[in-house]
């Protein structure tokens, strides 16, 4: 459920902080209710986790988590109209809540507590495994700082050309190696959420390019930041999946 309603909060952000002409803006309302329901689960998880009496190293990270969800808070509440620097921070930290708050959604779950299957991988793939969410973390960075006036479409664009070799690159072997099989599934949704918005990513941009209708546009803005949060929070469940089932 918080995971749910962390993605809709960030889905309907760039509504209210990105949107000039307006024509959603009564969709953005619902991004601060939304706000409110994030903040009121992320409470009872926290409540829920302490008396459970969790590892110590879960309940660090359910504080952490409130502590980030009550800066994200603060940071939005700020008064209008805001700079462009506080939205940023807004933006790319609503970012980079929704992966972690899905990461205690799977380390809170029944197969978290499992002991899985592990097979026998290669130092490259563990590499990339690091490396690969840190990419993705940049490009949904550089999309922020586009969306928002701060850089020129040409840096997102072209790191996007970069995302994709190290998505392959995670993705494929994963894929086609048999003693993998258990992340087959995996490594496919990840590939399939990492393709699909780098074309949404080209299609907002040739829209721009050619004027089309402020509001298809925005909506089409809504949609790609949407698919950011799940295409990074894909990135770095591939990342810790591969490193709790692939040794060296």
């Amino acid at each position: 459920m918080l995971a749910a309603a962390t993605f809709l909060s960030v889905a309907t952000g760039p509504a209210v902080s990105s949107n000039q002409e307006r024509p959603y803006y009564s969709l953005g309302q619902s991004h601060i209710w939304l706000g409110a329901t994030v903040a009121v689960l992320t409470i009872l998880l926290v409540i829920l986790i302490e008396a459970a009496k969790q590892p110590s190293w879960l309940r660090r990270t359910v504080w952490i988590n409130l502590a980030a969800i009550v800066l994200e808070t603060l940071i939005g509440f700020l008064p209008l109209p805001q700079a462009p620097a506080v939205r940023i921070a807004h933006a790319f930290l609503g970012q980079l809540l929704f992966p972690l708050i899905v990461l205690i959604a799977f380390w809170t779950s029944r197969g978290w507590a499992t002991t899985p299957e592990q097979a026998e991988g290669t130092r490259w793939l563990r590499r990339l495994m690091k490396i690969t969410p840190v990419v993705m973390l940049a490009q949904v960075a550089l999309g922020i700082l586009h969306r928002h006036g701060a850089i020129g479409v040409a840096p997102h664009l072209f790191s996007a050309f970069i995302v994709v070799f190290f998505v392959l690159g995670l993705a494929l072997p994963v894929i086609y190696r048999p003693q993998y099989h258990a992340l087959h599934r995996v490594a496919a949704a990840f590939l399939i959420s990492a393709v699909v918005q780098v074309l949404l990513g080209f299609v907002l941009f040739t829209m721009v390019a050619v004027e089309a209708d402020p509001s298809v546009t925005i909506l089409m803005t809504l949609i790609h930041a949407a698919m950011a949060a799940l295409t990074l929070a894909a990135t770095v469940m591939m990342a810790v999946l591969i490193r709790r089932r692939i040794t060296l």
